[in-house]
């Protein structure tokens, strides 16, 4: 399914990588140090998806992702209503989307320019 370029491959890609940060929030983080606010860039780098199909799916999703983040706190702070998050800033977010990747999508996201 990651290789696929098929007509809703990339919804499905982020869906995935949207439940498997959700997961990895919920059920291995141990604090808010190394949680992952959903954002368009982290479900971009899990999924390998185009940032534009991100930000449609971020719309068209957008009260699941703002629930989720205001959970842990991350939500936008200035603007609630907004499902864009800053809460990522300062974090290790290419370390936290390995992990998500191993643990939660078996290695199959997250390879765009990583070795």
């Amino acid at each position: 399914m990651w290789g696929s370029k098929a007509p809703g491959a990339s919804v499905e890609k982020i869906r995935r990588s949207y439940q498997a940060i959700c997961l990895y929030n919920d059920a291995v983080a141990t604090g808010d140090s190394d949680r992952l606010a959903v954002t368009n860039q982290a479900l971009r780098e899990l999924s390998g998806c185009n940032g534009l199909v991100v930000r449609d799916w971020i719309e068209a999703h957008k009260d699941e992702v703002i629930s989720h983040n205001a959970k842990f706190g991350m939500e936008n702070k200035k603007d609630p209503s907004n499902p864009a998050s800053y809460a990522n800033k300062g974090k290790d977010t290419d370390k936290i989307l390995l992990l998500i990747n191993e643990e939660f999508l078996s290695g199959e996201g997250f390879k765009s320019g990583r070795s």
